[in-house]
C-alpha cells in the first residue's frame, strides 16, 4: 500500500489515474468538514468536487516532504472560503451540531459523556467563536494532528493549542450557562 505523498507525487508527475485512490480516502473526511461549514449537502459536494479539480490544477505545487492530508485540507478550505466569498455568506455557522465529538483527554471526554445531552453539546460548541469552533472540528471530528491544523489555517502549531485550549475553557463556560438555565 503506498502512502498519500508517494501517490500524490505519482499525480505531480502526471500518472492522473493514481488520484483515484486519494479520492476515496478523502472524500468522506473532506465533506464531512465542508459539510459542517456549509450546511447544503449539494453545496459541500460542490465544494469537495472544487477541492479535487484544484489538487488536479496545483498537483505540481505539492512539495516532496509535505503532508497530503494538511495540503488537501488547506486547498479544501480556501475553496469554501472562495465559494463563500462568492455567497456573501460566513462559512461558519452557529447551528453547528458537534455533539458526538470526542474530547482533548479521557478525563474530559468521560465527563462529557457522563452530563452533557446532544443538544447542550451542540449548544455548547455553537457558541464558540469560529475561529475556535474550527479548530475543534478539524482536531476532534476529523482528526487533524495540531501540525497538520497549523499547515491548513496558515497558523503556528503553538498557536494551534493555544486555540484549542480556549475552546476547551469555553466550552466549560457555555455549559455552565446551559445548565443554569
Amino acid at each position: 500500500m503506498h502512502t498519500d505523498e508517494d501517490i500524490m507525487a505519482a499525480v505531480a508527475n502526471g500518472q492522473l489515474d493514481q488520484l483515484t485512490e486519494l479520492y476515496q480516502r478523502y472524500r468522506r473526511p473532506l465533506y464531512g468538514f465542508l459539510l459542517k461549514q456549509v450546511k447544503v449537502p449539494a453545496t459541500a459536494e460542490d465544494l469537495l468536487q472544487t477541492t479535487f479539480e484544484r489538487v488536479i490544477k496545483y498537483r505540481t505545487s505539492f512539495r516532496e516532504g509535505s503532508t497530503f492530508r494538511s495540503w488537501v485540507f488547506t486547498i479544501a478550505r480556501n475553496a469554501l472560503h472562495d465559494g463563500m466569498k462568492k455567497e456573501r455568506r460566513m462559512p461558519i455557522k452557529n447551528g453547528v451540531d458537534m455533539g458526538a465529538l470526542p474530547l482533548l483527554t479521557l478525563s474530559a471526554h468521560c465527563e462529557w459523556e457522563a452530563r452533557e445531552t446532544r443538544s447542550q453539546s451542540a449548544a455548547a460548541l455553537a457558541a464558540l467563536p469560529d475561529n475556535y469552533r474550527e479548530v475543534v472540528d478539524l482536531a476532534w471530528k476529523r482528526g487533524l494532528k495540531y501540525a497538520e491544523i497549523a499547515a491548513v489555517l496558515g497558523l503556528s502549531e503553538a498557536n494551534v493549542k493555544v486555540r484549542i485550549h480556549r475552546a476547551v475553557k469555553q466550552l466549560r463556560i457555555n455549559y455552565a450557562k446551559i445548565e443554569q438555565q
